[in-house]
C-alpha cells in the first residue's frame, strides 16, 4: 500500500486489535521508529467539516503579523 499525501497528512488503513494497530498493506514511505498518529474516518470527516470555519476564522488573527509581534512567531 503506497501512502496518499496531503500536506502534512498520510492516510494508511489499519486493523485495531487486541491493542494494536495493524496496517491492512504493505505500508511504503513511512519513516521506521516516527511515531504516527491515527484517526478514524469519523474523526476525519469532522475535521474537514470544520476547516472551513478555521480558514474563516483566520484573518481575524491577522493584526498579529506585525515586527513587534514576530519574537513570538516560533513558539
Amino acid at each position: 500500500m503506497s501512502i496518499k499525501c496531503y500536506n502534512l497528512c498520510m492516510s494508511v488503513k489499519v486493523k485495531y486489535s487486541n491493542g494494536v494497530f495493524q496496517p491492512l498493506e504493505e505500508v511504503k514511505g513511512a519513516t521506521p521508529g516516527k511515531i504516527y498518529e491515527v484517526f478514524s474516518r469519523e474523526e476525519l470527516q469532522k475535521l474537514a467539516e470544520n476547516l472551513h470555519w478555521l480558514k474563516a476564522a483566520e484573518k481575524s488573527f491577522d493584526f498579529w503579523n506585525n515586527q513587534e509581534d514576530a519574537v513570538y512567531d516560533n513558539f
